[in-house]
Order: structure tokens, then C-alpha cells, then sequence
């Protein structure tokens, strides 16, 4: 019923169209939704934060029309388009022992207070994967539901955390430092999902195409 609606809204034109993205935080988006706006004044944009294994619920229901996740999401009819892949950085308060280090290793982490969001997301599960190869555990002190505020907590000197290359190039803050693991596979895949089978209004068809120009760094 909501993709009919859609569909005849579409066809009779009435407005410019709306889209509702999910993402895991809102610091994902912010970098693309000067252009978006400039480009698409008159599209209704809808935001909602939540994590990726709420996504495909909200895609099934209609209440998202993509979703940005760090990881393919696994449903019938969901279709992922690879956006960026970008390393993981080891945020560190500045003036930390760590602090511009090149080739860090896991075990140098070991009893290291640890902020990470909670298990399910990407940065818990990377964090996990890589002190397990060391028959070690991440001593986290703090576990929340907001990654967007971790890099502000890294520089409150609560503890060390891993991000993404994009919180770095966000903006700097002279409060916060950064180091890199030796790893080689830290990093993270951003991807957008959609159901192939919803109907598709121009407004979101649009947004897909500007997002993938976007992060692909085609725009």
C-alpha cells in the first residue's frame, strides 16, 4: 500500500518526493548533505539513526527508504551497493604513548581502557576479532549506542577507541591523536542497501546515485 501511494503520487506529481535514510550514526551523512540540499531543495529528507540489524525490518516495512550499514545486510530482496572501503584508526587522547605511531600492534593494547559501542556493531566486532587473534580481550570501559560520540570521549581522555578514517578527516580536534594498527585488515566497508523490490520514487533513486558520486568521489 505505501508503494502504491507512492507510485500514483509520482505519477500525478504532486511534490518533490521524500526520502528516509538510515544509518548506523548521522556522522555518515553529514559530509554529502551540503550538496544534497543545493542539488534537491525540495525533497523531504528524513534521517534515523539505529543499527544495522534494524535495517532490514525498516526496509521490509517501508519506514527506510536506503540504509547506510558497515556491512552487507542478509534479507530476501536486499540488494547492497559497495560505497566506500576506508581504513580504521586507532583514536587515541592526545599526548598518549601511542599517539602518531605508526604500525601499532594489538598487543600493545592489551589493558588499554576501551570505549566501543555495544556487540552487533562493526567497530565491537573489528575490535573483538583483531584481541582474539591475540588470545587477548578489549578491557572496555565504556559501551554506548551513539559511535558518533566517541571521538568527543577519546578527547575527554576516557580511553582509546577505533574509528573510522572519516571521523579524522571530519575536523581536527586538538584534544584527540591517531595512530595506525598494523593489521591489515583494519578497515571498514560502507554499504547502501535497499530492497530491490520496493517501488523507487525519482527523490530516492536520486539520492542513491548522489550518494554513491559521493563517496566514490565522483561528484
Amino acid at each position: 500500500l505505501a508503494d502504491g501511494r507512492r507510485e500514483l503520487a509520482e505519477a500525478a506529481g504532486s511534490g518533490s518526493g521524500s526520502v528516509t535514510v538510515a544509518s548506523e550514526t548521522l556522522m555518515t551523512l553529514a559530509a554529502l548533505l551540503p550538496g544534497w540540499r543545493r542539488a534537491r531543495p525540495g525533497v523531504d529528507l528524513r534521517l534515523r539513526q539505529c543499527p544495522a540489524d534494524a535495517m532490514a525490518h525498516l526496509l521490509r516495512t517501508r519506514e527506510a527508504d536506503l540504509c547506510l550499514a558497515s556491512e552487507p545486510l542478509a534479507g530476501p530482496g536486499l540488494e547492497s551497493v559497495e560505497l566506500l572501503r576506508e581504513e580504521v584508526l586507532l583514536a587515541v587522547p592526545a599526548g598518549h604513548r601511542l599517539a602518531g605511531r605508526e604500525g601499532v600492534a594489538v598487543a600493545e593494547l592489551a589493558g588499554e581502557p576501551f570505549l566501543t559501542p555495544g556487540p552487533g556493531h562493526w567497530q565491537r566486532e573489528l575490535a573483538d576479532r583483531l584481541f582474539a587473534r591475540e588470545g587477548l580481550r578489549p578491557t572496555v570501559v565504556c559501551e554506548g549506542n551513539e559511535p558518533g560520540a566517541l571521538l568527543d570521549l577519546v578527547g575527554a581522555g576516557l580511553g582509546v577507541a577505533l574509528l573510522p578514517g572519516m571521523a579524522r578527516d571530519a575536523g581536527l580536534r586538538a584534544t584527540v591523536a591517531w595512530a595506525r594498527l598494523e593489521s591489515p585488515d583494519s578497515h571498514r566497508v560502507l554499504w547502501l542497501v535497499r530492497d530491490r523490490e520496493a517501488f523507487r520514487p525519482a527523490a530516492v533513486r536520486d539520492f542513491a546515485a548522489f550518494a554513491v558520486a559521493h563517496f566514490r568521489g565522483e561528484g
